[in-house]
Parts: C-alpha cells; sequence; structure tokens
C-alpha cells in the first residue's frame, strides 16, 4: 500500500526534475548532446518509504554513523559513495561487492581493480546497528544506497531521495568487476561501453563522474599520463608536481611510483560536494584520463563547462541519475536474501565457492 510519505517523496521527485528539464533541457539544445532529461525515473519494485514501518531507524542510524566516523576523519564521505558506484556496476546494486572471498573463490572487493576501496567497516557497523533496531530486515544493498546519500549530505552537498527495497546478492566474482568497471586510462568512448552495459548514458556519465569532486586517487591511477613522459595536458606545474610526488622526489624512477600516495580529486575544494570538479577540468587540473577525455571530447566537452558554471543543474542531473544508476539490476521480492551481515551470505546456500568455511 503506498503511503503519504512515498506520495510525498514521488511529488518531490517529480517537481525537481521537472525543474530540470525547464531549466536545461532547453539549454543543452546548443550542447552537442542529443538527449532529453526525464521528468522522473522510477523503478517499479523499489519505493522511498520501504522502511517506514519495518525499520523507521534507519535513516538516524545511518546518518548519526556517517556523521561520526566523518568527524574522525573528514575524508570519510568519498569512499562511502564509492562503495555504491563500484557495486552497482558489476552485476547490479546487490552489495556483492560487500562480500568477503573464500578459499575457493575470489570475490569483487579483491579485484586489482577495487584495491583502494575503503571503509567496509563503516558499512559492517551500520548493519550490526540495523540488526540490533530491526533484525532481518535491511538488505546490505540498501545500506549501500543510503549511506551514499548521507555521505553527500555529509560533505555539503544536497540530501537525495532514493528508493528502496534491494535484496543481496549470493555471488561475488572479481573477474566481473575487472570486465565492467569504468577503468580511469579509458576515454569517452571505453567509458560509455561500460555505462551503456548498465543502462546510463552520455549524460549520466558526465553528472556521475562529477563524483570525484569528493576522493582521492593513487599514483597508479594516473600513471598513463605520468610515464614514459608527463602528460602536456596537465597543467604545467601540476604535472611536474604528481611526478615529483609520484617518485618521492625522484628518489624512486618512474614507471615505480609509490603506492602509497594519494591526490585529491579536487584541487580547490577536496572534501566538499560541489561542482569544483568541472572547473578543474577546463584549467587541466583533472587527475585521470578519463577526466582529460571528458573535457577535449567534442560529445561531453559543453556539458562539462554547463556544469562548471552552473551548480545548481549539476545537483540536479547528478541527482536523476544516481537514482538512475541506483535501480541497476536489482534483486527484490523473494530473490537473494537480506544478509545478516553483509560481508558473508547467510548460512544454508547451497553452493559451496561461497562457503567462508572452504
Amino acid at each position: 500500500m503506498t503511503t503519504f510519505l512515498d506520495i510525498f517523496m514521488r511529488l518531490a521527485v517529480i517537481w525537481l526534475s521537472c525543474q530540470c528539464v525547464l531549466h536545461v533541457d532547453a539549454t543543452t539544445r546548443n550542447l552537442g548532446v542529443n538527449y532529453r532529461f526525464p521528468v522522473e525515473f522510477h523503478h517499479p519494485h523499489l519505493k522511498f518509504d520501504f522502511y517506514s514501518k519495518s525499520c523507521p531507524q534507519l535513516q538516524r542510524i545511518v546518518k548519526e554513523t556517517v556523521a561520526f566516523y566523518s568527524s574522525q576523519d573528514p575524508t570519510t564521505p568519498a569512499p562511502l559513495l564509492r562503495l555504491l558506484f563500484h557495486d552497482c556496476f558489476v552485476q547490479g546494486c546487490d552489495a556483492s561487492v560487500l562480500l568477503n572471498s573464500t578459499k575457493t573463490n575470489v570475490a569483487e572487493k579483491d579485484a586489482a581493480i577495487n584495491f583502494s576501496l575503503s571503509n567496509f567497516f563503516i558499512i559492517d557497523e551500520i548493519k550490526q546497528k540495523l540488526e540490533k533496531a530491526c533484525p532481518g530486515t535491511v538488505s546490505c544493498a540498501d545500506v549501500l544506497a543510503v549511506t551514499a546519500v548521507y555521505s553527500i549530505k555529509q560533505a555539503g552537498g544536497p540530501l537525495y531521495p532514493i528508493e528502496l527495497g534491494r535484496r543481496d546478492a549470493l555471488t561475488s566474482y572479481a573477474a566481473s568487476s575487472q570486465l565492467d568497471l569504468p577503468a580511469f586510462h579509458l576515454n569517452v568512448s571505453g567509458l560509455l561501453q561500460n555505462f551503456d552495459n548498465v543502462g546510463l548514458d552520455i549524460v549520466d556519465l558526465v553528472a556521475l563522474s562529477g563524483g570525484h569532486t569528493i576522493g582521492q586517487a593513487h599514483c597508479s591511477s594516473i600513471s598513463d599520463r605520468l610515464y614514459p613522459v608527463v602528460d602536456p595536458q596537465y597543467q604545467k606545474k601540476f604535472g611536474a608536481q604528481l611526478l615529483s610526488n609520484c617518485t618521492d622526489g625522484g628518489v624512486l624512477h618512474a614507471p615505480n611510483f609509490d603506492s602509497n600516495v594519494q591526490f585529491f580529486n579536487d584541487q580547490a575544494t577536496p572534501l566538499i560536494f560541489d561542482n569544483q570538479y568541472y572547473k578543474d577540468l577546463e584549467v587541466k587540473l583533472g587527475l585521470f584520463t578519463s577526466d582529460k577525455s571528458l573535457f577535449n571530447d567534442p560529445r561531453t566537452t559543453e556539458l562539462v563547462k554547463y556544469y562548471a558554471s552552473n551548480e545548481d543543474a549539476f545537483f540536479k542531473q547528478f541527482g536523476i541519475s544516481l537514482r538512475k544508476m541506483a535501480s541497476t539490476n536489482v534483486l527484490t521480492g523473494t530473490k537473494g536474501q537480506i544478509r545478516k551481515l553483509c560481508w558473508v551470505r547467510n548460512s544454508g546456500n547451497a553452493d559451496p565457492a561461497f562457503d567462508p568455511e572452504l
């Protein structure tokens, strides 16, 4: 039965989306993008008020836990948001990225491309609190979704409404992550292949890339722009500084970079969820090859410039694209399960490849 809260949230999303259409759709006629912004994106089996009766404590528990750890470490929100991205691009938004490897299977979280994922312990703590408050009710997949939107809010961005009702996967394969996740070295065409695989388009690509406005990168993620020569499309002093930092001031010789060195993706406001990422791309301060490609490719250049000049438009489209991504290949109804612990599937499953004891 649809409740007043669910109706209210749907109307709010429709209103925000309509504002985006009125303000953005006319503008994008000159952006070189053949696209009409959606009035509303809605998954038929997910609801905003899914836990309103069965676990009304969900939002409070997530909000308070994210806020606590952010007070200890202000970089906390970015890796929590990233977990949702890395989950949804690989077999859907089903918390498969949270499952541990076993003796007979390497799980997604241990894939080489996921080497820098972190803050799993925060998800585990949130789940532990939810199991005490409302046992066996909230899926780990929904914990990831709610944690992501509260992480954005904690970093100074909007609090996006997110639909719930996902269930948890029974399987997780590292090989799938290597195949399906967008890599930092890809150009726009390569990125679009990954995005198209999960039903996302070129506008989603540009908008969701704005998530790089918070977070950090390792030297290995930019090695293709530092070796054998520093990419001339870096701002000159910026490129030289990156190379110096990654080689410990020249002690190491490229491509043997210091794996512990990290850089903020956003050079000006690294802890704030804003549109600074796009402004950085305009002045050659984007870290990754994928960043450079977004600004250089004529299919995406004008959207990058538009979001750089209009933060409100970026916020609105990011919310639309986030909800769209977070609805990718979700398990609902009786599919999957509601894990008791996010790092291991519930006991009693037949497949020994996912039994942590084997």
